[in-house]
Order: C-alpha cells, then sequence, then structure tokens
C-alpha cells in the first residue's frame, strides 16, 4: 500500500478529518503526501482531542481503525501504525489514557515495544 491509498482510507474511515488534511497536505503533495506526515499531524490530534473530551463513539472508531491497521499485511502501513501512532502515544508524558483504549493486536504490538 503506498501513502495515497492509506491517506484516502483514513478521510474514508474519517470524513470529519477531511478539511483538517486538506488543511495539511494541499500546500505538500497532497494525497501523496507520507502517511507518516498525516498519521502524526492530523491523526493524533484527532485522537487526542476525542480521549480528552472522552468522546466515547469516536474513541470506539479511533481504536477499531487502529486495530484494523494491525490486520494489514503490508509494510508501510504496519511502519506508520508502529511509528505514527503507537510510537506517539508512548511518547506522551502520561499514555495510559490513551494507551487503555487499545485493542488485543493493537494492545499487544504496544506493550511489547513501547511500554516502559
Amino acid at each position: 500500500m503506498q501513502a495515497k491509498e492509506l491517506n484516502q482510507l483514513l478521510i474514508n474511515s474519517f470524513p470529519e478529518l477531511e478539511a483538517k488534511f486538506h488543511e495539511e497536505v494541499d500546500w505538500q503533495d497532497g494525497y501523496e503526501t507520507g502517511s507518516f506526515v498525516v498519521f502524526e499531524d492530523v491523526f493524533m490530534p484527532f485522537l487526542e482531542a476525542n480521549v480528552e473530551m472522552n468522546n466515547e463513539e469516536l474513541i470506539e472508531r479511533i481504536y477499531s481503525f487502529i486495530e484494523a491497521l494491525c490486520d494489514i499485511d503490508d509494510e508501510y502501513v504496519q511502519n506508520v501504525l508502529y511509528v505514527a501512532i503507537l510510537e506517539n502515544i508512548a511518547d506522551y508524558e502520561n499514555s495510559e489514557p490513551f494507551s487503555k483504549y487499545l485493542k488485543e493486536k493493537s494492545k499487544k504490538i504496544y506493550l511489547e515495544n513501547y511500554n516502559n
């Protein structure tokens, strides 16, 4: 999978991110912008805001999406998952409010690689 397809998957899964996505990437390469940038600059602030607001409906969708990424057998997707999502969660000063919503596969990866 290339950046374009992964970025489209993100926007198709979260249409509410489309305006923020275009704000961040239209001056770059649009949908071709690297997914590491997109997930760090668009998806992670969305995740953080919804966890902080305790928006249960979106939290469930967000973490189900993360879990679904675990099932995509693609090196690029897995690298984005590890670096742009799980590593960023681990980097929060207090990662517990963000890591506690991880589901089975993503939690396993997180605990094996990032749990200090």
